[in-house]
């Protein structure tokens, strides 16, 4: 892993192995926008692996609105000039199986303890009322029951599939987008001269966080691989080790036509309107809040709530066992930026 410091308290790192990590992860998602695998690996050797690793692809396609990226959450943990993949898969089989299961999901999305997740091991019945409190997040009994009952393997085959994605096409294609991976470096070092590493995380994340740190140490990211266009991982305020990994998907691909036309439509709509306004004016809210400040009924904010998510224009951020929602500006100004290029403007 090269890591680089480039202004105080912020290191710069880049590591092939993170990028089969993500790779796996794209892979599983099964995003459609996302064809940076299928160019580098091909769709034959895709459906090898499909069929090679089925059972990890079907557990997470059960799960994966309940995991998501707190699967990798565990490279906070293990971040550091000596990581490796190796590394990472050790951590994940030295922990005992109840934490190593908490530690993958969204739990606290139900207010859901290890010690439920530790009774669902071994008692059908605790894995019946395990599954009550999170099925509007997983689909299926049977996946969710595999991904809690037979975790090990889940994992265990996830670190395989991301083994084999090391090839000399993946190779290929990181010396290929070399000057991407500098561009972003360069980027990083210019925006850290006049702003502090949280400013510049805001910057890059469109947002206002409401975990604000104090951190002790912020790590800018690239990566060719991981899906979506960023995303944050960080400690809890006050916790030991306190630090921030911010990862940049330096594919930067432009908006499809369709995207456009789907945050315009959802624009369009007057309560959505004023979610947008409220959210721009008052930071991140909880939905609660949200539902107070606009006087309309709960059923009705999520709905709208869920349609912004869907295209983009809102953020959520987990603190405890809330969520906090906030304004993608991010969204907004690409949105504004194609729309002054397709009229001229």
């Amino acid at each position: 892993m090269l890591f680089e410091k480039i202004a105080e308290n912020c290191i710069y790192a880049y590591d092939p192995e993170l990028e089969t990590i993500f790779g796996a992860l794209s892979l599983l998602d099964g995003k459609e926008d996302n064809s940076e695998c299928t160019k580098i690996y091909g769709e034959k050797k895709i459906e090898e692996w499909r069929s090679k690793y089925c059972f990890l692809f079907e557990t997470y396609e059960a799960v994966k609105s309940l995991t998501d990226f707190e699967l990798v959450d565990v490279i906070l943990d293990v971040f550091a000039e000596d990581f490796s993949l190796q590394k990472f898969y050790d951590v994940y089989k030295s922990m005992p199986e109840d934490a190593r299961i908490y530690r993958m999901g969204a739990w606290y999305l139900r207010k859901i303890n290890k010690d439920e997740i530790s009774r669902a091991l071994n008692d059908d019945a605790s894995l019946d009322e395990l599954y009550s409190k999170v099925n509007e997040y997983c689909h299926s009994y049977l996946g969710f029951s595999s991904f809690v009952r037979e975790n090990k393997r889940f994992i265990k085959e996830f670190f395989e599939l991301a083994k084999e994605m090391n090839t000399p096409s993946l190779k290929k294609a990181i010396k290929e987008c070399s000057d991407d991976i500098d561009s972003f470096k360069q980027n990083m070092i210019e925006r850290l001269k006049d702003k502090n590493p949280l400013e510049v995380s805001q910057d890059i994340m469109g947002k206002s966080f409401h975990n604000r740190g104090p951190y002790e140490m912020f790590y800018f990211v690239p990566s060719l691989m991981m899906p979506g266009k960023r995303f944050r991982l960080f400690y809890e305020n006050g916790t030991k080790n306190n630090r921030q990994i911010l990862f940049w998907n330096i594919r930067n691909e432009k908006q499809s036509k369709g995207d456009i036309v789907a945050v315009l439509k959802a624009i369009s709509d007057e309560t959505r309107y004023q979610i947008l306004r409220l959210l721009s004016n008052k930071g991140p809210m909880k939905g609660q809040d949200i539902v107070k400040e606009l006087k309309l009924a709960p059923s009705t904010i999520s709905h709208h709530m869920s349609e912004l998510k869907e295209c983009g224009l809102i953020t959520e951020e987990p603190v405890k066992t809330s969520k906090y929602y906030g304004l993608s500006s991010n969204k907004l100004k690409e949105v504004l930026q194609t729309i002054k290029i397709d009229f001229n403007l």
